[in-house]
């Protein structure tokens, strides 16, 4: 079972170990974690473990003084773990936590057009390709209803 947990001083050090050699698309674990550090007024890192086992990070934003929906971005299965179905079981941890939440009635992410294996996973979740990103048009919105 894949479970979503908070970073935290206990498990700060085998998040951040994660073995990650391609950052095509996602950063490398210190990278990730700098980020929700720098936008830690709206986000939170999240390690992915399959049971007690970490397989990969996530930060999850929520900006509800604003009206955004709930999303989601540095999402990433460490190496070791790849192709073994996790990337689906932590996209679903995550559509549970905000369901469990029911702040919001959407998630919106980005993701690049050319991540065929991420778009596929989020496909299979229930987002839909809504607009190219303002920023990149590289990049594509999805939003799924929680």
């Amino acid at each position: 079972m894949v479970t979503l947990r908070a970073v935290d001083a206990q498990n700060f050090d085998e998040i951040v170990n994660l073995k990650r050699e391609s950052v095509q698309y996602v950063g490398r674990p210190e990278y990730v974690l700098a980020e929700a550090y720098v936008y830690r007024d709206d986000s939170t890192a999240y390690g992915i473990y399959s049971g007690d086992t970490p397989v990969g990070l996530v930060i999850i934003r929520d900006r509800p003084e604003e009206g955004y929906p709930y999303s989601f971005t540095g999402l990433f299965i460490a190496d070791d773990y790849q192709r073994r179905g996790l990337g689906l079981a932590a996209v679903e941890a995550i559509m549970n936590k905000f369901r469990a939440d029911g702040l919001r009635d959407s998630v919106e992410i980005q993701v690049n057009q050319s991540n065929i294996p991420a778009i596929k996973i989020y496909r299979r979740c229930g987002f839909l390709e809504i607009r190219r990103a303002g920023w990149n048009p590289d990049f594509i919105v999805m939003r799924a209803e929680v």
